[in-house]
């Protein structure tokens, strides 16, 4: 049977397709090296290279960050040092001026120098780079540090976040970058040495001043963190208390959310007990004025070996009669001006310094290192000067008052002498109670004064102790209390009665907060409108920040405080380790960004290598296919047109 012609081509055409279809694949094949292009190449082959190219890309996002964090590391870092250099220029600032021979003036104009500090230590916590500020924790679009007054500071704020800025290495893993100004910039360890270590308290029973005890501890010296401190101070008066006191047991709490130290007692004692901290100078003495004109003579120091020796003054007024040592010919120093240690007329040398024995023991009590070798005619002058010292480690607790007072409850100013109590007016007291055998809290308690008129203080005073032991009886822990009146200070004090035990730790009187306060008796009692506790004193927010500390030394070089100058110094060592060790910090972080950085280098190597072994064409191969392509391809044009030949019959 004849097979129409019309066929012979539509077969024709669609092997010479086929042949043209395989020809273009292997010519794709060549010129991309690839053997999957698409999906229906090899779908099992595409899905691996599509799971291959998310993970090169997470990669690439995971370099981008790294490469970010050591900029912000580099930067962190620089800051640093350059922060460490400036507290090391204070340090040597303040070393020079608690020498004697600094002036006043010297100091006051090193005080105005601290701003310029500040400004600087403010400029490089706020440094900024790569789209954020470096020291702000995770909230770092604003600047984290800031004056509390732009036009006369006194201390500086933290407005970034207590988090770390973290970054993604890998699907599941963060890496903290550690530069969070809250950690950088803020102590969590003090040092306790001979600048800090005293704590002066009296005891005071309430039965007049015969009574007083003032007691004078000394905390151990060391490094401690918050609780540490609070634990060890807690120590430390308890101890002092029992072997000097009234035996009271104390109790410092420090409470990491507030960020505050509380002192009080336990309130195991037999009675309430008025105690009273005080920051209280001790005497000392100093050498000032230093002064000397030898021209070989460069950064002269003077150094105390033996306090105790020192009690003789020079007179006043300062500088008019110094004491003076003249280098003679002999090689002696000549004595002037002994303001009555009985020294010798004149004294022996040493090359470059002056050993003054002022008890005549044989031992050194002052030496005068000259630095320089003296000639005939040079004098050394200086006063010995009676001085005070502030030890105290108050102000490191939040308490920047000079004296701090817990005590029995008492009357802010003074009562009348007849009360007209008026049930809704004045007739409420609302207070809760705290156990003493833990820190359990009761309800509002509210106790009623019976409406009347009272013609006497004792008469109403009894009326409210009774309005507070009803309440305490009927909602609370059964306390008895103590309503008394003094006459000599017109006022009223209110106390648990221990005659019967005690019960409370303490108690709060709610003259403020509580639900009754409209009606309270505060006024008829002499108090402000104010809630009173009877527990511990809680002290300010302690930051141990580097802001504090440099501000405190302006303070110190304004008033010429040599104690606070040098109290200021131990505290800019323990700032300089800190940063210092903050610095070791970031360079260990970026030392590990360098590691993920090799570890991603190497995991895109491998990625890249199998997406090669999966996608890649082999080149030899792909060619030899592309000839056997185009030759079948060319076959198949010669074969289609020998076969394809027409004549006017195929149309008929």
């Amino acid at each position: 049977m004849r097979v129409p012609t019309i066929s012979i081509y539509k077969q024709a055409t669609y092997q010479l397709g086929r042949r043209y279809s395989d020809l273009n694949e292997a010519n794709e094949t060549v010129s991309t090296n690839l053997r999957i292009s698409s999906a229906s190449d090899d779908p099992s082959g595409m899905k691996q290279v599509l799971t291959i190219n998310s993970d090169l890309a997470a990669l690439d996002q995971y370099q981008v960050n790294v490469n970010q964090a050591q900029n912000v590391l580099n930067t962190a870092e620089n800051a640093l040092d350059t922060m460490t250099d400036q507290l090391s220029e204070m340090k040597i600032l303040c070393s020079a001026l608690t020498n004697a021979s600094a002036s006043y003036q010297e100091r006051s104009d090193a005080a105005e120098s601290m701003q310029v500090y500040l400004d600087g230590v403010l400029d490089l916590a706020n440094t900024h780079a790569y789209g954020g500020y470096v020291f702000g924790g995770d909230h770092n679009q604003t600047p984290p540090f800031t004056y509390d007054d732009d036009d006369n500071p006194t201390g500086v704020t933290y407005n970034g976040s207590t988090d770390a800025v973290r970054i993604s290495i890998s699907e599941n893993t963060t890496i903290s970058l550690g530069c969070c100004g809250a950690d950088l910039f803020y102590e969590d360890e003090i040092v306790v040495n001979t600048t800090n270590d005293h704590i002066v308290f009296i005891e005071d029973p309430g039965t007049g001043d015969d009574n007083l005890i003032t007691i004078e501890a000394t905390i151990i010296g060391g490094t401690y963190n918050k609780e540490e401190l609070a634990a060890v101070i807690e120590d430390t008066l308890s101890k002092a208390s029992e072997e000097q006191g009234f035996g009271n047991v104390y109790e410092v709490v420090y409470d990491d959310e507030k960020n505050t130290f509380s002192i009080g007692t336990d309130g195991s004692g037999e009675k309430p007990m008025s105690v009273t901290f005080e920051a209280i100078q001790t005497e000392t003495v100093r050498i000032l004025n230093l002064d000397t004109d030898g021209e070989n003579f460069e950064d002269v120091k003077i150094s105390i070996v033996n306090q105790t020796t020192l009690n003789e003054y020079t007179p006043l007024p300062e500088a008019a009669k110094p004491l003076t040592f003249t280098y003679t010919e002999d090689g002696t120093w000549d004595v002037s001006n002994d303001p009555g240690y009985g020294l010798p007329s004149e004294i022996d040398a040493r090359v470059d310094a002056i050993d003054i024995d002022l008890n005549d023991d044989g031992k050194t009590d002052i030496t005068v290192d000259l630095n320089g070798t003296p000639e005939v005619g040079d004098t050394v002058s200086f006063d010995i000067v009676e001085g005070y010292e502030d030890a105290s480690i108050l102000p490191d607790l939040g308490f920047e008052n000079k004296r701090v007072i817990f005590e029995t409850v008492t009357s802010d100013f003074e009562v009348a002498d007849t009360f007209n109590v008026v049930s809704g007016e004045n007739d409420t007291i609302d207070f809760t109670e705290t156990l003493l055998d833990g820190d359990e809290i009761s309800v509002q308690l509210t106790a009623v004064v019976a409406a009347d008129t009272y013609s006497d203080p004792e008469s109403y005073a009894a009326a409210v102790e009774e309005a507070l032991e009803t309440a305490s009886a009927e909602n609370g822990n059964r306390a008895n209390y103590s309503v008394a009146y003094d006459e000599d200070t017109d006022s009223f004090t209110i106390s648990e009665d221990t005659d019967t035990g005690r019960q409370l730790k303490s108690f709060d009187l709610l003259f403020s907060s509580g639900t009754n306060a409209d009606s309270s008796a505060a006024g008829d009692l002499g108090f402000n409108v104010e809630d009173v506790s009877s527990g511990p004193q809680e002290g300010e927010e302690t930051t141990w920040s580097i802001w504090d500390t440099i501000f405190d030394l302006k303070e110190a070089l304004e008033n010429d405080d040599v104690d606070g100058i040098q109290r200021a110094m131990g505290r800019l060592d323990n700032h300089y380790e800190s940063l210092t060790s903050s610095i070791s910090t970031v360079g260990r972080i970026y030392n590990g960004t360098l590691t993920t950085e090799s570890t991603i280098l190497d995991s895109d190597l491998t990625l890249t290598t199998q997406r090669s072994t999966v996608q890649d064409a082999d080149t030899v191969e792909a060619i030899m296919v592309l000839k056997s392509s185009q030759m079948v391809y060319e076959a198949a044009l010669s074969s289609t047109s020998s076969v394809m030949g027409l004549s006017l019959v195929d149309y008929m």
